[in-house]
């Protein structure tokens, strides 16, 4: 009787380690959680090798409009981040993005000048509907990336 009580008290500890160390979440980003950041001397292989369980994908240059029509990755939709037009689900850059592309889309953004904003960018568009799963972040700026992206 005891050996079974320890051999049940053992199997629970396993099962509720794996249970716990399975749904840990880093927090971070106001939701982002584990979301890929991708660096960038790998950003143009994975962009262009990367498959969503969809096939969709869409590269998103959160920079305002006048850097973006100076000079943007090729195949990028400008999509303007600050923190006024993203604070909320209803702001406008929410509305944008939802009209533009729907949720099963995997998005890339890169841009800002804070990689703290490109996170919370991605941040918001999670919990829009689109899923850390189909979030990924350039970890770099465009004046990084442009250098790769031919």
């Amino acid at each position: 009787m005891k050996k079974s009580r320890i051999c049940f008290v053992s199997l629970i500890s396993v099962v509720m380690s794996v249970l716990c160390f399975s749904c840990k979440e880093e927090v971070d980003c106001e939701g982002c959680g584990s979301m890929d950041f991708v660096e960038y001397t790998e950003a143009k292989t994975f962009y262009d090798s990367y498959v969503s369980y969809t096939g969709l994908k869409a590269l998103i240059d959160t920079r305002e409009k006048s850097k973006y029509d100076a000079g943007h990755l090729e195949g990028a939709v400008n999509l303007p981040a600050d923190n006024v037009n993203t604070a909320n689900d209803n702001a406008q850059w929410c509305q944008d993005l939802l009209a533009s592309f729907p949720t099963n889309t995997c998005l890339f953004f890169y841009g800002t000048t804070s990689f703290q904003m490109t996170k919370a960018v991605a941040g918001r568009a999670s919990r829009l509907g689109y899923g850390t799963e189909n979030s990924r972040i350039f970890s770099r700026g465009y004046d990084e990336l442009k250098a790769i992206w031919k």
